[in-house]
């Protein structure tokens, strides 16, 4: 339904002209040092508000800019923090895969901007305000953990992640107190790791991390594929059950990070020395 214009009646108009002339022809006769001052009292009131809110907008922009780079490095030093305490317990422990225990790579921040729909939420969108060097099964990590990998490119901003709960996610992973390792899957509406012996040194509680050893996928049409690195937190063993007729347990994970509540992650974009990957 249309709203009637508004429209002025003649006299209206009239005095509206008439008051814009007056004021018009007074400007021109008043003294120059007068003018000046009425000018600058105009420009007050006419353009200043439109300048604070200009520069207020520029400010809110250049503030989240900032913030999402701050992100990123405390990211990075959250990271490199856990990797040097992992490779004390190494040491310790003298035992555990042979790869080094240190993490080295590039972040680049990026936004979750859509969430596939349904009961449970098996990919997101990320795009990032500067270009970035995609490539499929690229680790993609929040603030407390890894959620998922690259699974498609949009372009160069833009890429849909397959997280955890994909039905076919399946991601080679290390208990970090005993170095044993397992195969993380979903099972339903959980998260697993399967392959560990039921005899194995498992409690809940402990920390499950990405292994570095193995990943199972579909590389075809992905010859150049990300790998993962060895370090990111995955979760904490939150359930065992050892099957009295099977030969593994059966190991439910709390996992470490989710992307339903996370609106920045971060994308690694170089692993250099962690895999031995070119950048």
């Amino acid at each position: 339904m249309n709203g009637r214009q508004h429209r002025f009646s003649p006299r209206g108009e009239v005095t509206a002209l008439a008051v814009s002339a007056g004021l018009s022809l007074l400007l021109l006769f008043l003294p120059g040092d007068s003018r000046v001052l009425v000018a600058d009292r105009l420009s007050v009131v006419l353009t200043d508000p439109w300048l604070r809110v200009r520069g207020f907008a520029g400010d809110v922009v250049r503030l989240r800019a900032e913030n999402a780079d701050l992100q990123r490095q405390v990211a990075q030093l959250e990271l490199a923090a856990a990797s040097a305490s992992r490779e004390v317990a190494d040491a310790a422990r003298m035992a555990g895969p042979a790869l080094d225990a240190g993490y080295t790579g590039d972040l680049a921040p990026c936004r979750v901007v859509m969430r596939q729909r349904g009961r449970q939420v098996t990919m997101i969108k990320i795009a990032s305000a500067q270009p970035v060097g995609w490539r499929v099964y690229q680790p993609v990590v929040a603030r407390s953990g890894y959620i998922g990998r690259v699974r498609q490119i949009v372009g160069p901003r833009e890429a849909w992640v397959e997280l955890l709960t994909a039905p076919d996610f399946a991601l080679g992973v290390e208990f970090e107190r005993t170095g044993l390792v397992g195969v993380l899957r979903p099972h339903a509406s959980t998260i697993r790791v399967d392959m560990v012996g039921r005899d194995e040194d498992v409690e809940p509680g402990d920390l499950v991390i990405t292994s570095g050893i193995s990943e199972v996928r579909d590389l075809t049409g992905a010859p150049d594929a990300g790998q993962t690195p060895r370090g990111f937190p995955l979760g904490v063993v939150a359930a065992i059950e050892r099957p009295a007729d099977g030969m593994f347990m059966s190991i439910t994970l709390e996992p470490a990070a989710s992307a339903d509540v996370n609106e920045t992650v971060f994308v690694v974009t170089s692993l250099g020395a962690a895999t031995g990957l070119a950048p």
